[in-house]
């Protein structure tokens, strides 16, 4: 017991570490939906107020000259105890009525500010003020139908603005969070406990076992802890939803009666009233939350029905087959004797909730994803630390030992990485936003410009920390890094303009180019030639989990707080990867061991005749500058903009963007032994061109959020296949063992990062002509058609002596 206690304590803090994470994110998801349903509720009087006032302008009054509306509004603003105004406005933005008049010194014309809140009602807008939640309903103008669809010659005539005071809803939000932290309080108590119990019955441990207990036992109660917080959650949710949305529609039916008995009362029989189908079809309308609506007789027969679908059968019918607990009814009632006549029935629709519900899930899949992530990298972190106590870290003595310091590097990379990609799916939608015009560039241009000379100052920066190390140690070049990243993510979030938010995204990849190479060094000059490779695994495995954890969260953030926010988040986590280098890797001094001159010069003779060697030519601009032009271009530059503009969420583009750097992680593994095993690598490279080529070009056949992912997926498949038959090619090579290893890696990797540069502003210069889609199209066709003249111009057979 007393020999597993660290490792119990450490398991322990890992599972209320990353249920915390699950809890906060998952609840800030759901809150979000929350908040706009309550609302939505709210706007159940408003949007009857907005039918009186359109059928009052369809009858040829002006929206300035609306007889009692005074006495209207005040009736309205009766139905509610947290109502702070109700407003309408006019086209132009100017106050025609208001309870609570403005200042006189307040402009005639005013724009409605605030923060917009993403509404389950496509008829209504939802903004959020200091002090108030504003619910906006537009006013259709007198060519609108009898339902209030827009005809062609519709125009808008004003807007209806409730103002709420946020007090009632940030106390609904308040019990929201409570409920979501008790749960989680009670999921983790409970988890911690079968934890204590699975890991306190392991009578030793040595590498072996901690492997099986950690992968196997700790990994496994943590997953399925969160899955089981996010299944509860998802159907609490559900539930409550479900029922708001019935006490929404409730009230709507109320209304309804109360309009249907006025007329009852007058003489007019239930199978006598007019247009009654029309009316109900507006209703449906201006709530999404309803499927149909039906007005039954005592007998049950329907007297009048709209649905937003077509009704197959419109005879009098019983509705035994329906689920009752999709009902919402109200009963009609004859005021003079108070006999029942029938009653208004809806359904809800269950499209609509199963939509919201696939949303949640894919939120919870994604935050869960996000959070496996984070503890393997922990797990792998702890089993390495428990290990370093031992012994002295300093000097280590067995391979182990190493591979234990080496997985300070890929915690390091991982956190840093989380930090750097979190704003990279939204970067050139930012840059949309702070559009500032550069004098002779077209505007597409100086959209992919952030990216650019991000990428060209990482390529520069890159050079520099490796002269940096050289000179010093890996550690000044990699505090440098952080610090510069930091600053450029800070200056991101402030930058009020085009020009200052591309100066910004410079400096981030000079941290970049910095930190990244500082890394590299750090492995190279700490590894023996036996755990090279295993620690450039390593490494490897934990940029791609930070880019992956850092896109997908970044994404989640920014369609709940907004671009800038994330810029901040991402300096703290840069800043916290720079807490974990002086708690952990600041006696890692590394090894000074010079080069010989000859491999360290490199001049521009021996160069130039590198370059000119076929082979190497052919794989540099045919195959590495290409595939990074496609896929700089296609991820971080078309993708954000182009399903931006299909509609697509901002969490969504996070999630599409994962699927890159999944298919590299789980497919270049097995992939890259099959590369292994074959002798001749030029077939792998050809396919992984073809591939990536080919996800591009079927933009020409069809277009839409499908085709982004199939091309996003071939592209990874295409980096799989390609990129270690491409290194693999490069070291056999004559020219490269003439050349020095060293070097001609170093010049592989300068050409994918101009490539990078490169791909934002290739397809920026395209998309000033065509679309994106043809832009995307233009480059798979181009990087096909170089794939296959590098098959004919390389010449495999040039290889070096073994």
């Amino acid at each position: 017991m007393r020999k597993n206690l660290s490792i119990i304590i450490l398991s322990i803090i890992i599972l209320f570490f990353s249920l915390s994470f699950m809890v906060v994110l998952v609840s800030n998801s759901f809150e979000k939906i929350f908040v706009s349903s309550e609302l939505a509720g709210y706007a159940v009087p408003q949007k009857d107020f907005k039918r009186k006032i359109e059928a009052a302008l369809r009858f040829g009054k002006s929206l300035d000259n609306l007889i009692g509306i005074e006495k209207e509004m005040a009736d309205y603003a009766a139905m509610y105890h947290t109502l702070s105004n109700i407003e309408i406005y006019d086209v132009h933005h100017n106050q025609i009525y208001s309870i609570s008049p403005l200042p006189e010194s307040h402009p005639a014309s005013t724009k409605i500010q605030g923060k917009r809140i993403d509404s389950p009602d496509p008829s209504m807008q939802i903004l959020e003020t200091s002090d108030a939640y504003l619910i906006i309903l537009p006013l259709n103008g007198p060519a609108e139908t009898w339902t209030g669809t827009a005809a062609t010659t519709g125009s808008m005539a004003g807007s209806l603005v409730f103002s709420f005071h946020k007090h009632e809803i940030k106390a609904e939000v308040r019990n929201f969070w409570g409920k979501r932290l008790i749960l989680g309080a009670i999921i983790a108590i409970l988890a911690g406990g079968i934890l204590f119990i699975l890991l306190s019955r392991i009578p030793e441990l040595n590498g072996k076992d901690l492997h099986k207990i950690i992968f196997f036992r700790v990994l496994t109660v943590i997953v399925l802890t969160q899955a089981v917080f996010a299944g509860i959650s998802v159907y609490q949710f559900h539930r409550d939803h479900v029922q708001l949305n019935k006490e929404k529609i409730q009230a709507q039916l109320h209304l309804l009666k109360s309009t249907m008995e006025r007329i009852l009362a007058s003489g007019i029989s239930l199978d006598r009233i007019s247009r009654m189908d029309a009316y109900l079809m507006e209703v449906i309308e201006t709530n999404p939350e309803i499927d149909s609506l039906k007005i039954l007789d005592k007998a049950g027969n329907i007297q009048a029905y709209a649905s937003k679908h077509v009704l197959q059968d419109i005879s009098p019918q019983k509705d035994g087959k329906l689920q009752e607990d999709l009902w919402v009814t109200v009963p009609l009632i004859r005021t003079s004797d108070n006999s029942v006549l029938g009653e208004i029935r809806a359904v809800l629709d269950k499209s609509s909730m199963g939509k919201l519900i696939r949303k949640l899930l894919l939120d919870s899949l994604t935050i869960a994803l996000i959070a496996s992530l984070l503890i393997v990298e922990q797990i792998y972190f702890m089993i390495s630390h428990i290990r370093r106590k031992k012994r002295n870290p300093i000097k280590p003595h067995t391979d182990q030992d190493i591979l234990d310091n080496l997985m300070l590097a890929r915690f390091a990379a991982f956190l840093f990485l989380l930090a750097f990609a979190m704003p990279v799916s939204f970067v050139p939608l930012q840059m949309l936003e702070l559009y500032t015009p550069i004098p002779g560039l077209p505007k597409n241009i100086i959209l992919g410009l952030p990216i650019s000379l991000e990428m060209l100052c990482a390529l520069g920066a890159s050079l520099l920390a490796g002269a940096m190390a050289d000179r010093r140690d890996w550690r000044t070049p990699f505090v440098c890094g952080i610090l510069m990243t930091s600053t450029g993510l800070f200056f991101s979030a402030m930058a009020d303009n085009g020009l200052t938010f591309i100066l910004a995204r410079g400096v981030c990849g000079l941290g970049y180019g910095l930190s990244w190479m500082a890394l590299q060094s750090f492995l190279f000059t700490n590894c023996s030639p036996t755990t090279r490779a295993r620690g450039s695994s390593h490494f490897v495995a934990g940029i791609f989990s930070g880019h992956i954890c850092g896109t997908a969260l970044g994404a989640i953030l920014a369609e709940r707080t907004g671009y800038p926010p994330v810029f901040l988040v991402g300096m703290l986590v840069a800043l916290a990867s720079l807490v974990f280098f002086l708690v952990f890797m600041r006696n890692f001094k590394g090894q000074t061991t010079p080069l010989p001159s000859e491999e360290v010069a490199v001049n521009g003779t021996s160069l130039l005749s590198f370059i000119s060697d076929r082979n190497v030519f052919a794989l540099i601009f045919f195959c590495i500058i290409p595939f990074s032009i496609c896929q700089v271009g296609l991820l971080f530059f078309a993708t954000p903009l182009y399903l931006n503009g299909l509609g697509m969420s901002q969490s969504d583009i996070g999630r599409v963007l994962m699927i890159y750097g999944l298919s590299v992680v789980y497919l270049a593994p097995q992939i890259s032994k099959i590369v292994d095993s074959r002798e001749n690598k030029k077939p792998f490279i050809v396919a992984g061109g073809l591939l990536g080529g080919l996800g591009l070009s079927l933009l020409y056949i069809h277009q839409g959020f499908l085709v982004i992912v199939i091309a996003i997926f071939l592209l990874g498949l295409a980096s799989s296949i390609g990129s270690s038959a491409q290194t693999a090619f490069a070291l056999k090579l004559k020219s490269t063992e003439e050349f020095g290893m060293g070097k001609a890696m170093a010049i592989q990797r300068a050409a994918d990062k101009l490539g990078q540069m490169l791909g934002p502003l290739a397809l920026g210069a395209l998309m000033s002509g065509i679309s994106i889609s043809q832009g995307l199209v233009v480059l798979g066709l181009g990087y096909m058609l170089l794939s296959i003249l590098f098959f004919f111009m390389a010449n495999e057979g040039i290889q070096a002596k073994k």
